[in-house]
């Protein structure tokens, strides 16, 4: 078996986690399953934005262009199209192989341009019951469907094994942390902070997050050197994977004003697995990723896969906040059997080498 990953908005090689930047939901996803797949003895390959051939993990990484040269010679069992794609490209592969060609749907719904709900796919891969739900109209009758969830950077999977003491590693004062794009609520911890400070003097937060609200370079510039004179907090801008995994485990909560209908979120599962109390909403998947575990806010609109604005409940979530914050200081016990019970089911869902046999099978129902 050998399965080709279409990526028409990014460049990168299967060694692209442990680069120390800024790393998106999508290319985590594709890098990661796809390296399990090899260790599986299913062989991979990229076509995305590289300028040249690279080769990492024994994945090689082709620039787009070169998709046209495999076409046709059958050495394919299934093309697979990452979180975006485009009409013409898939039109193109369509016409030149019977091979079945996938869409791995990361977005909240299908719409033109860049995840037209196209009859040449085959089938749909998506990451929540959530989204499948709500794409529902939008499905055509000859895609066969299935829901594989994503999962976490095996970095975070190894963090607390059994028998580690889980508090012991939070700093004290107490980490608040958020993790995201900026349109992914990094706009409302500030005003979570205003409600929060008059009865929590003692605590740190970080923002893990390329701001960039107006793409007005010397606008950005001074919005963020305003955040970072916020009291309380410490850090605000990117880091890379492994870093951020460092950072995660020594946070105490994890923040998720969250307004995006997100159809899986992988920072709220890699927050979870590394022992943060998530204080989040209950918008789109995020309670279905939580399962659970997290509490949860509740926001308007919570199902609707293209709203991007709804508004948070200040009051009630720093009042969220603060519930956390107490727990640990009020019964460290309850917290840390808590958090022991967080941890252990999301390293038993949430591995990447899980994800191996669900995708396997799959693309076997397609070619048989």
């Amino acid at each position: 078996m050998h399965l080709a990953f279409v990526d028409f908005v990014y460049g990168y090689d299967a060694g692209r986690p442990e680069v120390p930047e800024p790393l998106g939901g999508t290319t985590s996803a594709v890098c990661f399953l796809a390296r399990e797949l090899v260790k599986s003895g299913i062989s991979c390959s990229f076509y995305n934005r590289v300028n040249e051939i690279r080769q990492s993990h024994g994945i090689p990484s082709y620039p787009l262009h070169a998709l046209s040269t495999i076409l046709g010679c059958d050495d394919c069992t299934a093309y697979v199209f990452c979180g975006r794609w485009s009409e013409e490209w898939v039109h193109q592969v369509r016409a030149s192989t019977r091979a079945p060609l996938i869409a791995w749907m990361h977005e909240s719904a299908f719409a033109s341009p860049f995840t037209p709900a196209l009859q040449e796919f085959d089938a749909v891969v998506y990451v929540s019951d959530w989204q499948k739900r709500v794409n529902k109209e939008a499905a055509q009758l000859s895609w066969k469907e299935t829901v594989i969830r994503n999962a976490m950077n095996p970095v975070v999977s190894t963090s607390f094994p059994p028998g580690q003491s889980i508090l012991e590693a939070k700093t004290i004062p107490p980490v608040l942390l958020f993790a995201g794009s900026f349109a992914r609520g990094a706009f409302h911890v500030v005003p979570l902070l205003e409600r929060i400070r008059p009865h929590c003097k003692e605590f740190s937060v970080e923002i893990f997050c390329n701001l960039n609200p107006s793409r007005n370079a010397e606008q950005d510039a001074t919005y963020i050197h305003w955040l970072r004179t916020q009291p309380h907090i410490n850090h605000v801008g990117m880091v890379g994977q492994n870093e951020l995994a460092r950072r995660m485990k020594k946070a105490s909560v994890f923040l998720a004003p969250n307004p995006w209908p997100e159809t899986s979120n992988i920072a709220l599962i890699e927050a979870m697995a590394s022992g943060l109390q998530a204080v989040t909403t209950n918008r789109a998947a995020l309670p279905e990723t939580a399962s659970g575990f997290a509490r949860q806010v509740p926001i308007q609109a919570p199902d609707d896969p293209l709203r991007f604005d709804a508004n948070i409940e200040y009051d009630i979530f720093a009042q969220t906040i603060l519930e956390c914050l107490r727990l640990r200081e009020d019964n460290p016990t309850q917290l840390e059997n808590q958090l022991r019970r967080q941890i252990d089911f999301f390293h038993a869902h949430y591995k990447w080498e899980q994800r191996v046999e669900p995708w396997a099978h799959f693309i076997k129902e397609l070619t048989t």
